[in-house]
């Protein structure tokens, strides 16, 4: 990188001023480019030959190593790739300074046919005690996944993903959890056994931020003095569920479309602020529901809008046939929502949800916007009371200043609600109907 010129005889050194610059400068630099890239830096001159191996970030992409093969070709020349990008995230471990890492990202989309796959480079990373881990797997050809424990133990983690689009998900069930400055947790297509919440919580006392999207739900607690954020997406619950953190803000809950669902119960959620709630059951029969009352008695009373008193926004969709009536008897029990100003709710049975609307209305003294959305066609076009059980909505809200109406096709049922609506409502400022 240093040359020479000559002008008039006289001869000028050039000279290498970015390989003059301080390591943490140059480290910082190779930063922004992925490992490979930076890695390849060690040909340049004697300076630069282990300049990559003290950068404080590692990102390990197996597109890097893929460029000149087909995405969905599995053969032979795949799997040389793969390989190869196998050797080189090894290689930089074993090669790379004990310094202390700060961001691993970690990319693989795995395209051969795999019976086993196993991650024994994590381990080698948890050593290094980065700030924060980045994982995402894909591969619809891996049977068995093993995910090493000891990053569980990595002490300096603040920020851990973990992502995976596997055809059996990967069960999570580590001896122990030690991450005591874990702040963000965030886990896609995993299982979760009986015992992980607890094991996560008392193992992470510094945590705020919890994101399960698209998992298998085994425990039935999450309880917690810190955490301020709850995203549970696209996730089978197999377990009654009782959420209780009452620093909760943020509560976000999606049922997945493949297991169960065995109700949700929220405790001392005091400082929840924004939440929203969708849950249904395929595996109930709204047909049967009548029938089968009687052998329902045994099921406990869910104890959802007691946590929910003080949210300020508020989504809800309960299209759950067996918990319904158990749902419409816990809203009755509630205090008032003198905090909410906006409230959307899912309509998928018109006699139900309208029921429930009421109970909000009654409830809500402050509520200024109502979304209604139509979901598909609801059943039931008239509000029959007969259907639910009901206590007394014999009352007129006095005013609402929006209310929107939410419909795939078919604008007969905007207008059922808007008519529905009036029972209840004296005066509505503006009607949109979208």
């Amino acid at each position: 990188m240093e040359g020479t010129s000559n002008h008039g005889g006289r001869q000028n050194v050039e000279h290498d001023w970015i390989s003059s610059l301080p390591d943490e400068v140059l480290t910082h630099i190779l930063s922004f480019l992925s490992t490979k890239e930076a890695v390849h830096t060690c040909v340049l001159s004697k300076r630069w030959r282990k300049t990559w191996s003290i950068m404080p970030v590692l990102d390990f992409d197996i597109n890097g190593f893929l460029m000149d093969v087909v995405d969905d070709d599995p053969g032979e020349e795949g799997r040389n790739f793969v390989a190869s990008f196998e050797r080189f995230v090894h290689g930089v471990l074993d090669n790379r300074e004990s310094t202390k890492l700060d961001i691993v990202l970690y990319s693989c989309k795995i395209q051969r046919r795999e019976a086993f796959f196993y991650m024994e480079w994590l381990d080698r990373v948890a050593t290094l005690m980065p700030r924060i881990i980045h994982i995402n797997i894909n591969g619809f050809y891996i049977y068995v996944f093993d995910v090493p424990d000891l990053v569980f133990s990595c002490a300096s983690l603040h920020y851990l993903v973990m992502e995976f689009c596997i055809r059996k998900r990967p069960i999570i069930e580590p001896m122990s959890i030690y991450l005591p400055c874990l702040k963000d947790l965030e886990l896609t297509g995993v299982e979760l056994p009986n015992n992980f919440a607890q094991k996560l919580f008392m193992g992470c006392p510094s945590l705020e931020r919890l994101d399960l999207c698209f998992c298998d739900l085994y425990f039935s607690s999450i309880s917690s003095m810190k955490l301020k954020k709850l995203n549970i997406a696209a996730s089978d619950q197999f377990e009654e569920m009782q959420i209780s953190c009452p620093d909760l803000v943020y509560l976000f809950i999606t049922s997945g479309d493949e297991g169960s669902f065995l109700g949700i119960s929220l405790k001392d959620m005091t400082s929840l602020v924004n939440a929203t709630i969708k849950l249904h059951g395929l595996h109930y029969d709204d047909d049967d529901d009548d029938d089968d009352d009687d052998d329902n008695d045994d099921v406990p009373v869910p104890n959802l809008f007691g946590g929910l008193s003080n949210v300020t926004n508020l989504e809800l969709h309960l299209n759950i046939p067996k918990l319904k009536v158990y749902y419409y008897k816990d809203i009755l029990n509630c205090r008032i929502f003198n905090n909410l100003k906006k409230l959307r709710i899912g309509i998928s049975n018109m006699s139900c949800d309208i029921y429930l609307i009421a109970c909000f209305l009654k409830h809500s003294p402050n509520l200024k916007d109502l979304t209604l959305k139509l979901l598909a066609n609801p059943s039931d076009t008239q509000f029959e009371p007969s259907q639910v059980v009901l206590g007394d909505v014999s009352f007129r809200y006095e005013y609402l200043e929006t209310v929107k109406i939410e419909c795939w096709s078919n604008s007969a049922w905007a207008s059922e609600l808007i008519k529905i609506l009036g029972k209840y409502v004296k005066k509505i400022g503006n009607i949109i109907i979208r």
